[in-house]
């Protein structure tokens, strides 16, 4: 009886180092998903993303240690919000539940044309979005863009611009305005819809700078609603400038 026993221990214990190597033994390849990646991210960011995470396990045995590691490279990658889990979903699959970093604007300068998010912060190169998601454009800003990710772009101007866009980015004409100009702010603070027919929609000041006898946010506001109701354009087809800073009327040059 006591050697029976003996003997079952002894075979227990020799499994136990076989059982180790087989689940420590790296993989060959591995897929790597994400949980509810958002709509504006097109194919080709969510793929580069797989293959961050993808690149950084292959090889590995997705031990705790391989997961974290992983979290901690997807973070460093600035595409990231969040990165609340990193988990092994199967024997060659790790799925990911993350916050991506949300585009808020384009900006074009003399360098080309990267995305920002909320705060004005650059998302890394190669931050895309998907075709059928609209996106404004800022033109013209004063300084240069950071030189790296993340970092916030500085000027009084670009912050007037993400101001409007923040009151006017719900709204259901939003389509139609392709960009915001920058050009005159520094002489005379005044921001600049472009639409999607050319024409420029003067918008004036940023909500709570407005001059003397200026209209306020609301009342431009209501003002291109009204001219969407009207026509179905903010700009009523208008090819040239229609400036809605007077608090009295619309004026169309």
């Amino acid at each position: 009886m006591g050697f029976g026993i003996a003997a079952a221990m002894i075979t227990f214990i020799a499994f136990i180092p076989a059982i180790g190597r087989r689940v420590e033994q790296p993989v060959d390849q591995v897929e790597v998903r994400f949980e509810h990646p958002p709509l504006w991210a097109g194919p080709s960011l969510m793929e580069h993303l797989r293959s961050v995470g993808e690149s950084q396990l292959q090889g590995t045995s997705l031990s705790r240690a391989d997961l974290e590691a992983t979290r901690q490279r997807l973070l460093d990658s600035g595409f990231f919000q969040e990165v609340a889990q990193v988990r092994r979903s199967g024997r060659q699959e790790v799925t990911i539940d993350a916050t991506l970093v949300t585009p808020m604007a384009r900006v074009r300068d003399r360098h080309g044309t990267t995305l920002i998010d909320q705060a004005a912060r650059v998302l890394p190169a190669g931050c895309g979005v998907s075709g059928d998601v609209h996106v404004v454009t800022i033109i013209n800003p004063r300084y240069s863009r950071p030189t790296h990710p993340r970092e916030t772009w500085s000027g009084g101007d670009l912050t007037a611009a993400m101001r409007v866009l923040d009151h006017i980015q719900q709204a259901e004409w939003i389509q139609q305005v392709e960009a915001i100009d920058l050009s005159r702010y520094p002489a005379t603070g005044s921001l600049v819809l472009i639409t999607d027919n050319g024409s420029r929609v003067i918008w004036g000041s940023a909500p709570g700078d407005e001059r003397a006898m200026e209209s306020l946010l609301e009342r431009k506001v209501a003002r291109l609603d009204r001219l969407y109701q009207i026509s179905g354009r903010i700009d009523q087809y208008h090819p040239g400038e229609v400036d809605i800073t007077d608090a009295s009327v619309v004026v169309k040059r």
